[in-house]
């Protein structure tokens, strides 16, 4: 059968190259009228070699278009409506977004803060093809089909590869990584390019979505970040006591009595530690040592104050020690 009239095959977003027509379903006709959209480019082979790249627009496969084919008709003694066996392979000119990477082992890395760490990091890069012929010749070979499933795990291995060293170069702890996502995927991409160059391809962009340590280095992390925030552990344990009592006090039936009954021992403890530091003062302490009796005073009502404020006191608590120390005057 041949075929008179060539049309671009390339359907789904991920292919990458279509070959017409696949390999023994058909001759091309001298003459045929090739027809190639935008956004992508018609490479033809004859003999297994690669004789034109054709543009988008309409071509006539004719000597005019493709001079060498005159000694392939002329030796042959093919006429000029004669077919000849040929194939045009369609090569997408488009963006290829968000094709998936990652580290699928660990990465050694030496942290200042905590010293030797694994990383693992994941993300996404856009890729569009840049010289058909070397994507052809170096990749694809005779595949009737070729998309970027088909090239996504050499992709994820080059960047994989890249990425170690430009961490190693970086010359920052972890707590700060999330900071230079933007600099190490800039700095990986450009590591990465002349792998891709290779097989005809562009790296358009490289996002890093994160950087992570394993379980173990969260939880420590987060421990951290739990300490510098509770910076008073009096008052972190005052406010606990109270929000405890409040959720008593919500809760009723038995449950809610044995919460009360919970959280009255848990105010027990803590209020009588909490007074004896405000009240008790350390007799063995030189006189010179101690504070001035009315700043002393001062403080324990303040403190006094601050209790009843929180529901820490009753009012006749409140009262009962506030008469105390005034009457010690």
């Amino acid at each position: 059968m041949a075929i008179e009239v060539i049309e671009s095959q390339l359907l789904h977003s991920d292919e990458m190259i279509q070959r017409f027509p696949e390999y023994g379903t058909g001759e091309i006709k001298w003459g045929a009228q090739l027809t190639v959209t935008d956004g992508e480019w018609a490479v033809f082979f004859r003999d297994g070699k690669a004789l034109e790249v054709f543009d988008s627009g309409r071509h006539v496969l004719t000597t005019q278009n493709i001079p060498v084919l005159t000694k392939f008709v002329t030796q042959f003694g093919y006429g000029p409506d004669s077919p000849f066996r040929s194939n045009v392979v369609f090569v997408s000119k488009k963006l290829f977004p968000d094709l998936k990477w990652g580290t699928s082992d660990p990465i050694v890395f030496r942290d200042p803060e905590i010293n030797i760490v694994r990383l693992r990091a994941f993300g996404s890069q856009s890729i569009r093809i840049k010289d058909p012929l070397l994507l052809l010749n170096n990749l694809v070979g005779r595949q009737g089909a070729f998309s970027t499933k088909k090239i996504e795990n050499y992709l994820r291995s080059v960047i994989a590869s890249k990425l170690p060293e430009t961490l190693a170069d970086a010359n920052t702890s972890i707590f700060d990584m999330a900071s230079k996502y933007s600099l190490i995927a800039a700095k990986t991409k450009a590591a990465c390019l002349k792998e891709y160059e290779n097989i005809g391809l562009e790296i358009v962009d490289l996002l890093i979505n994160a950087i992570n340590p394993p379980k173990s280095v969260q939880e420590i992390m987060d421990k951290k970040s739990s300490m510098s925030i509770i910076s008073d552990m009096n008052q972190y344990m005052q406010f606990q006591t109270a929000t405890a009592i409040e959720d008593a006090a919500n809760n009723t039936g038995t449950a809610g009595a044995t919460m009360g009954m919970g959280a009255g021992l848990g105010l027990g403890m803590i209020l009588p530690q909490s007074m004896m530091n405000s009240f008790n003062a350390n007799p063995a302490q030189p006189p010179a040592q101690q504070a001035p009796v009315a700043n002393s005073l001062e403080t324990k009502l303040k403190t006094l104050k601050s209790l009843l404020e929180q529901d820490l006191l009753t009012k006749e608590e409140y009262s009962a020690k506030r008469t105390k120390l005034l009457d010690s005057l």
